[in-house]
């Protein structure tokens, strides 16, 4: 069903924004890779957190079922089956915290989704040794914060999605002045970042602004061709 502003979510819904969430990721796999410099500069953050999300999807790509609670636990155990290097690892658990705050719900409302986050928040911090901020425990944290603030005023689950998507974007921005390493390599966190994208392909399934999967990107010989069929058909008798 098609979710409207004030609607809750149910299995579906989150489907749809998971699988978005993928596309997202994939269509900024080069420039999170470029980012990352923390806490090892081996270039692979972006593919990491697409081959978890990627993971993720596949096992709900089939289902068909309705409730939160079920599409949830299937995509964190995807998740947690397919995570890769350390962004994969804590993204696959915010995943984990966030299906285990949805047990037995059927459907998702603006505070199921604000304690969700703080869920998913905990168990990020608790996956790392030595949690290190500006970094995407920082963000995700800050997620955690915003939607408790907007569900708390009553906002509509697009607002409250709108709200953490922005509150995680400014904290990305702010990531170099917490880490020094960041701000000498003059880049933001790229696990940080990739949780940005995360959340911003959800909020565009939730919001409708994109289709789920990213459109094919047609080479300059094809629009050429393409130039070329419709010069064709303007000279049709």
């Amino acid at each position: 069903m098609p979710v409207t502003i004030e609607q809750e979510l149910d299995g579906q819904d989150l489907k749809r924004a998971l699988v978005t969430a993928k596309a997202q990721l994939e269509r900024h796999i080069d420039e999170v890779n470029s980012l990352n410099v923390f806490p090892v500069p081996d270039g692979d953050t972006g593919t990491n957190m697409f081959m978890t999300m990627a993971s993720a999807v596949k096992a709900i790509e089939e289902t068909e079922d309705t409730s939160v609670a079920i599409v949830s636990a299937s995509a964190a155990k995807g998740a947690l089956m397919g995570a890769r290097g350390n962004s994969g690892v804590i993204l696959s658990q915010i995943l984990r915290g966030m299906a285990d705050s949805m047990k037995e719900k059927e459907t998702l409302s603006s505070r199921d989704l604000a304690q969700a986050l703080r869920a998913a928040s905990e168990k990020a911090y608790k996956t790392v040794s030595e949690p290190v901020e500006g970094t995407i425990l920082t963000a995700i944290r800050a997620a955690s914060e915003a939607a408790s603030a907007a569900a708390s005023k009553g906002a509509s689950f697009s607002r409250t999605v709108a709200s953490v998507v922005s509150r995680v974007r400014t904290t990305v921005k702010k990531t170099p002045d917490m880490l020094p390493v960041l701000k000498e390599a003059g880049v933001v966190d790229a696990g940080a970042k990739g949780l940005y994208y995360f959340f911003k392909g959800m909020e565009n399934a939730i919001c409708r602004k994109e289709p789920a999967r990213p459109r094919p990107q047609k080479t300059a010989h094809a629009r050429r061709n393409d130039s070329l069929s419709a010069m064709k058909e303007t000279l049709l008798p």
